[in-house]
């Protein structure tokens, strides 16, 4: 390969939503565009996370868009197969990651030594993919750069963090590369956050780029109103308060969970609902809720939830909610009765404590399962999304009566028309590249912007590999 090209190669999340990880190589060197992990079935996703498909060793920087782990999930990984590059986020996100891979690591191992105990007489074992250990490695070469500051994360290219709005600490990435042709500039989204937010502010469009790298997750559909949140939550309160059921939200920490509290909260302040039992599961949920309320003040949270913090004074509602840490008061809740409201990781259903009120809660009628996130094919939480009334839960199989309810509007991913607004804002020179989508979604959103005239816009397949010329 010729040292003077500019080439980007798609390695994770190219016809599918999760396992982030796109590799720019420019001068003889490179830099990996976050390193997520795959989620989905046990089996699919083990052979996906397990392996690189370019050697991690090869790896000059890595620039990290934000802390979900299908975005940073295999930064441990990377690290124990031989890299020792800089991993370069902004001062939120790398706060964030490190919980969020400390986690990922007990997960794993915790599931692991679960799945392995119940299946002994089967001979059936599953190993982690790394443990803390490699986690703490990884975050040993983590290095903050506040937002809209120019880096150098390799020589003759020149970066920076823009906001994405997508998450406590998201952020695009910009690169201005050198070479022979001239500068070129990428413009990488990571995970874009919508028009219309609850917490934090939306992403603006930058101008000058030749090359989008842009999610298309909700590519083929509109979001509900945000106004609508809180009314279909409180239903589900109330219902749960009547039948004396327990509502399970399978979450992800990061964000989800901090807006629905915020819901909660607002519900209660405004006495819209009836007082309920609230539980946050999740020690994950909990350290991450107290790095919100230490950023809330900063420019990234929308005006409107600044104002809301300023009069509430407690916008995440310690005062009220339970916050479990350990395993011991996790177990308590099995035995109580309901009506209680257990927010629990992770999102998709696929690990963690969730899994537990999940086989304690589905074989009840008036129970309710609430899914607020996107549910990616294969998950756990897909299978309850799409209605199945068997499911597998650590590899036994669990029948479902438990109402099973979705609310797209919590979302935190742009939706197809903001996408298409923003693509048509940022109007790249030279090409659109569709990442992190099923393909259903990145066909939509490629019809989308051909019927306005957007041109060069391509779906990459796995591996796949372009020249930016």
């Amino acid at each position: 390969m010729s040292n003077d090209k500019i080439r980007i190669s798609f390695h994770g999340a190219a016809g599918e939503v999760t396992g982030s990880r796109h590799l720019v190589e420019a001068g003889g060197k490179s830099v990996l565009l976050d390193c997520g992990m795959f989620q989905g079935h046990r089996t699919d996703a083990d052979r996906k996370n397990r392996t690189f498909t370019f050697p991690p060793a090869s790896v000059d920087a890595v620039l990290l868009s934000h802390a979900h782990v299908d975005h940073c999930g295999l930064l441990p990984l990377l690290f124990k197969d031989g890299c020792d590059a800089p991993v370069y986020a902004t001062p939120a996100t790398s706060e964030i990651t490190g919980i969020m891979l400390a986690d990922s690591a007990r997960l794993q191992e915790g599931d692991a030594q679960y799945f392995n105990k119940i299946h002994a007489a089967e001979h059936l074992t599953i190993e982690p993919l790394y443990e803390e250990e490699d986690a703490k490695l990884a975050m040993s070469h983590l290095k903050p750069i506040e937002y809209g500051k120019n880096f150098n994360p390799l020589p003759g290219v020149s970066a920076a963090f823009l906001n994405a709005g997508h998450v406590l600490g998201s952020s695009m990435t910009q690169l201005d590369i050198e070479s022979p042709s001239g500068k070129r500039r990428l413009l990488y989204t990571g995970d874009l956050g919508r028009e219309e937010t609850l917490l934090l502010e939306a992403p603006a469009a930058p101008k000058g780029v030749d090359y989008l790298v842009i999610e298309s997750t909700y590519g083929d559909r509109l979001h509900e109103p945000l106004s609508d949140a809180a009314g279909k939550l409180a239903a589900v309160i109330k219902r749960a308060v009547a039948e004396g059921g327990k509502i399970v939200i399978p979450s992800f920490a990061l964000e989800r969970t901090q807006e629905i509290i915020l819901i909660i909260d607002k519900l209660r302040h405004d006495n819209l609902a009836p007082d309920i039992p609230v539980y946050v599961d999740s020690p994950m949920a909990v350290s991450l809720t107290e790095i919100f309320n230490k950023h809330r003040e900063e420019f990234c949270f929308g005006a409107g939830f600044r104002e809301y913090a300023v009069h509430d004074g407690d916008p995440f509602g310690f005062d009220y909610i339970r916050y479990l840490r350990t395993k011991e008061e996790s177990q308590t809740l099995n035995n109580k009765k309901g009506p209680m409201l257990i927010i629990s990781a992770s999102g998709m259903c696929e690990g963690g404590r969730v899994l537990h009120h999940l086989r304690n809660g589905l074989g009840s009628d008036n129970n309710t399962v609430l899914l607020v996130g996107y549910q990616a094919q294969g998950t756990l939480g897909r299978k309850l999304q799409d209605g199945e009334k068997k499911v597998k839960i650590f590899g036994m199989e669990q029948e479902v009566w438990a109402r099973v309810e979705t609310m797209h509007t919590f979302s935190s991913h742009a939706d197809k028309k903001d996408l298409v607004d923003f693509i048509k804002l940022v109007n790249p020179a030279r090409g659109t590249f569709l990442v992190h989508g099923d393909p259903e979604a990145r066909a939509a959103l490629s019809a989308a912007l051909a019927a306005e005239g957007v041109k060069n816009v391509k779906c990459p397949a796995m591996g796949e590999e372009f020249e930016l010329n």
